[in-house]
């Protein structure tokens, strides 16, 4: 009998993989090639070669064949979450001002009480829609409530931000090493599965949210599932994921960062993430505008394409790779189908 599927390009340690036939979000079978012999050009822990298909009904892409279970665990022997959260302390000059017109806006846009606040930011956030959305990335443009889940939380960071904006907020991710850290910190952080935090505290939560998870995910939709369980009826998920019709994925191919081979299992555009979502059970599925991200991922992506393993640190890039990345950016706010991430809110029925 022949045994399960490998990527390997003949490394010693290649890791094992699963074959995935049908669309993790849609079932069909009909794909067609994206990428092939990807490798893991990001953190480059892990050995093998990798594919990229994309399904011809839905448009989600998935790796064929994707890392086994047991294996995945090693693909975050190097992650970046495994660094102490940053303080929660207010900033001072410069930084204390702009916080001050943050608070103004998400105050009389999300309803938060946050000190101090200027009303300038007010009329700025009314006036400027870019830089509105900057500022209520602050608190994932949720409205202020009582209690939120930050699902794969990595060490914490977003928790605690979460709880200095009024929320009594908690994480759980499967990451051992990044949770301990942001316990150490003081955070309320848990080892846990989203299925295992549902089936202990269904309908407990007013938001969840779940940045640059859900690529990560086998099963994208029962773990939406398993999210919707959570939320009390108008609750709502935040939902951060690189976006697979961005122009940055456009400009660098295969070279694009968040390809992220074999951490990233499944990729989106935003008709495929809806999909996702309706197929889960939510409804008033809401694109947000986009904060620039097209600097960081062109830096990374033009690292990768250099053959510098960007986990060094060697991002430097031109001038002209910078004002192609603002350019992205500039486009991305005529157009949200271009941006770098996808920016979603959904609600629980």
């Amino acid at each position: 009998m022949r045994g399960p599927p490998t990527a390997s390009d003949g490394a010693a340690g290649a890791v094992a993989g699963v074959a995935v036939p049908a669309c993790p979000v849609c079932g069909e079978r009909g794909s067609r090639e994206l990428h092939s012999g990807l490798r893991d050009r990001v953190f480059g822990v892990a050995p093998g070669r990798w594919n990229l298909r994309r399904c011809t009904s839905c448009g989600t892409a998935r790796l064929d064949p994707r890392p086994a279970d047991a294996a995945i665990g090693d693909l975050y022997a190097a992650y970046y979450t495994h660094a102490p959260p940053q303080a929660n302390i207010a900033p001072a000059g410069i930084g204390g001002a702009l916080r001050a017109l943050r608070n103004a806006h998400i105050n009389a846009r999300l309803g938060y009480d946050l000190r101090p606040a200027w009303r300038a930011g007010r009329i700025a956030g009314r006036l400027l829609p870019p830089l509105a959305a900057i500022a209520e990335r602050g608190v994932r443009s949720l409205p202020a409530g009582e209690r939120l889940l930050d699902v794969g939380c990595g060490n914490g960071e977003f928790v605690a931000e979460a709880a200095a904006a009024g929320w009594r907020a908690s994480g759980i991710d499967l990451d051992a090493a990044a949770v301990a850290v942001g316990r150490a910190a003081g955070l309320d952080l848990a080892e846990q599965s989203v299925q295992e935090r549902a089936a202990r505290e269904p309908q407990a939560y007013d938001a969840v949210t779940l940045s640059h998870v859900i690529e990560h995910v086998p099963d994208p939709v029962a773990f939406l599932r398993a999210v919707h369980q959570l939320l009390r009826p108008g609750g709502q998920v935040w939902i951060a994921t690189p976006n697979l019709a961005s122009l940055t994925h456009r400009r660098f191919g295969a070279d694009w960062v968040h390809l992220d081979p074999p951490r990233h299992l499944v990729l989106f555009d935003h008709d495929a993430l809806a999909r996702a979502l309706t197929a889960a059970g939510f409804a008033s599925i809401r694109r947000l505008r986009p904060t620039p991200t097209a600097g960081p991922a062109s830096a990374i992506s033009a690292a990768v394409a250099r053959g510098v393993c960007p986990a060094n640190g060697a991002r430097a890039v031109g001038a002209a790779e910078r004002l192609r990345a603002a350019g992205a950016d500039l486009f991305a706010q005529l157009d949200l189908r271009l941006a770098d991430e996808l920016l979603v809110l959904a609600s629980r029925p």
